[in-house]
C-alpha cells in the first residue's frame, strides 16, 4: 500500500494513479495527477495539478514512484503558491 496523500504547509496533497499501455511492451506502466487542496477542506475538491513528467509522455515502473513523482510535484505547487501570496 502506498501513501497517497499528505498534508504539506496546510494543503493536502492527494495523488491519483493510473496504469497506462507502452505500445508493444508487456511490463508496466504508471502516471499520476495531484491534487492539491486545503487540508481542512471538506468538500475534498482538490484542485488537480497534471505532473510534468507524465504530461511529457513519461511514465514510471511502480505505482509508488508515480505518487512520489505526484507528491514532489504538490509540494512544488504549493511551494509557488506560497511565495506569490
Amino acid at each position: 500500500m502506498y501513501q497517497n496523500n499528505m498534508v504539506y504547509k496546510g494543503y493536502r496533497l492527494s495523488a491519483s494513479v493510473s496504469r497506462v499501455s507502452i505500445g508493444s511492451a508487456h511490463r508496466p506502466a504508471f502516471t499520476a495527477t495531484v491534487a492539491v487542496e486545503l487540508a481542512g477542506d471538506q468538500d475534498r475538491l482538490g484542485e488537480p495539478h497534471a505532473v510534468p513528467l507524465f504530461v511529457a509522455g513519461g511514465f514510471v515502473a511502480t505505482p509508488g514512484m508515480a505518487v512520489d513523482a505526484a507528491i514532489t510535484h504538490g509540494r512544488l505547487v504549493v511551494d509557488s503558491h506560497a511565495r506569490i501570496a
